[in-house]
């Protein structure tokens, strides 16, 4: 009777040991694939960060150069009509699409 005893206790002991090997296989599954999702979500972020950047950069860039050509100036000190009348033009261009 005590031997029936002892090794069922062994037996216990051996499943008792796989079940927790395999808890600790699946939280490392867990954790690999919590970390994966947040190292996606965070490339994601960052590729979003870029994007917007550059967009800045590209509008600025935009800016910067008619800006320039509005402030050009004639030898005399007048500004230069043909930059203004451009602007305009491409103005009423572009509220003729929208209308």
């Amino acid at each position: 009777m005590h031997l029936l005893s002892l090794f069922s206790q062994v037996e216990m002991n051996k499943k008792n040991k796989k079940s927790q090997n395999k808890t600790k296989v699946s939280l490392r599954e867990i954790y690999e694939k919590k970390r994966e999702e947040e190292e996606k979500a965070r490339m994601e972020k960052e590729a979003a960060i870029q994007a917007k950047k550059e967009e800045i950069d590209k509008a600025n860039a935009q800016r910067k150069a008619t800006r320039e050509k509005m402030f050009k100036k004639t030898r005399s000190g007048q500004p230069v009509m043909k930059y203004r009348i451009e602007h305009l033009l491409e103005t009423i261009q572009g509220s003729k699409i929208y209308s």
